[in-house]
């Protein structure tokens, strides 16, 4: 088996989805969007600066879920996808994946923002395997606040793609090449483990943010710019 695996927020969609995402439900739910937006615009900027804590802005989100009718976040997702998501999907990835698609490549979105906004993204593109935090849900649906298995930030990430390849590799067979694409100095430690996988691995900056584009250069990884970055 061949495997790429993709970031999706600045790597493959120009803007950030997880906080488009919360800044959109903050809206539809009515909810005190001053002082959310701040706290909002806070955990970006940790994200932004690479001192991040997954768990705390995890539970920020799914709290905000745990506290809507399903049948609402269903609603408000349709709504968030056709007019903020798809507007902003680039030509530029959709051949990249169609690149890696032709050379033989699994493809695997493995994604900071939870599942419950990300499943139906992942359609757009294609791509049917998705490494994401999930919101553990309820038997009617509603939401309880908390995380099943583990966050997708960083380390977190990096656990859930070797979830997938050990399953993956039942399907497929022994992962023969792999390879990451990402924006994020929060993702070196799956870029790290890309580039040293054996028999062959490989690590792309993709519109790197400054401190991943000086750790590309230090380790002599491939960087490229698919388009230009946008505030969402």
């Amino acid at each position: 088996m061949k495997l790429a695996v993709f970031d999706l927020d600045h790597t493959l969609l120009p803007i950030d989805s997880g906080d488009a995402w919360s800044h959109w439900l903050v809206e539809k739910a009515g909810l005190d969007r001053e002082i959310l937006d701040e706290r909002i615009e806070g955990y970006a900027e940790s994200y932004r600066q690479g001192n991040f804590v997954p768990l705390d802005f995890i539970h920020f989100q799914f709290s905000l879920l745990a506290a809507e009718k399903r049948s609402d976040l269903d609603a408000w997702r349709a709504e968030f996808i056709d007019r903020i998501i798809r507007p902003a999907i680039r030509p530029e990835a959709l051949a990249l994946l169609m690149e890696r698609r032709r050379a033989g490549y699994e493809l695997l979105l493995a994604t900071g923002t939870h599942r419950f906004v990300t499943e139906p993204i992942a359609e757009l593109f294609g791509i049917r395997w998705l490494a994401a935090a999930t919101p553990e849900e309820r038997p009617d649906g509603s939401f309880t606040g908390e995380i099943v298995g583990s966050d997708s930030y960083g380390e977190g990430k990096l656990l859930l793609v070797r979830e997938w390849i050990e399953k993956l590799e039942l399907q497929y067979g022994k992962t023969t090449s792999f390879e990451a694409w990402s924006d994020s100095i929060n993702d070196l430690p799956l870029l790290e483990f890309a580039a040293g996988f054996e028999p062959a691995g490989r690590a792309v900056a993709a519109n790197a943010d400054p401190k991943l584009r000086e750790a590309a250069r230090r380790h002599g990884w491939e960087q490229v710019e698919l388009f230009d970055k946008k505030k969402e």
